[in-house]
């Protein structure tokens, strides 16, 4: 969304995972409370309890082997060792952050308006509330969206259904010349209709 002000013409279609232009203080409290604190397993197994204990209530149908392979997504292998595969800077972003006034990013988001948009939801998401998709929806009718059941922040991205969604809307991205007041193509299927 940041980049759509400054170079609109640099975007051939957006998709936001489980985000958007008002972020809710209960899930950046959340993410603050862990990011750049989860301990440093030793297996990839370890990892997997680690997170789900930390995660099991935004993710309460996860399997063994789902934990496992969110582990093999959050940790990897350095060294002999296991260290984070995301950036460590968050943890420093997110320190600086002044919880008692959240920016708002609705002027990035209109800025969005002539470029394909899609919008994932975990459906237990405590970052991107229904009243803020719901406020997304009535600004912008064509935007694309898929709610992921029994997913919080942020949705995996590992269900085929959803990934061939996602495929089908990067095509689209890529083969139409977007204009304004374009509809984007239905999809072929789908994850969830909005809730």
């Amino acid at each position: 969304m940041m980049l759509a002000p400054s170079r609109p013409t640099a975007i051939a279609g957006v998709i936001l995972n489980d985000i958007g232009p008002l972020i809710e203080l209960p899930g950046i409290v959340r993410i603050k409370g862990y990011v750049g604190k989860l301990p440093t397993p030793r297996t990839f197994k370890e990892g997997a309890e680690i997170l789900r204990w930390w995660f099991d209530a935004q993710f309460p149908k996860l399997a063994p082997q789902d934990w496992l392979a969110f582990a093999q997504r959050t940790w990897r292998e350095h060294r002999g060792g296991l260290v984070p595969d995301y950036d460590l800077k968050l943890a420093r972003t997110l320190k600086k952050a002044n919880l008692e006034r959240l920016p708002t990013l609705w002027n990035q988001f209109d800025a969005l308006a002539r470029v394909p948009l899609m919008v994932i939801r975990g459906a237990n998401s405590d970052m991107l509330a229904l009243t803020t998709l719901d406020a997304m929806l009535a600004r912008r009718g064509e935007l694309e969206v898929a709610v992921v059941p029994d997913q919080g922040h942020a949705p995996l991205l590992a269900e085929p259904k959803l990934i061939r969604r996602i495929a089908a809307f990067v095509a689209s991205c890529d083969a139409a010349p977007w204009r304004i007041g374009a509809a984007i193509p239905p999809p072929n299927e789908s994850c969830s209709s909005p809730q």
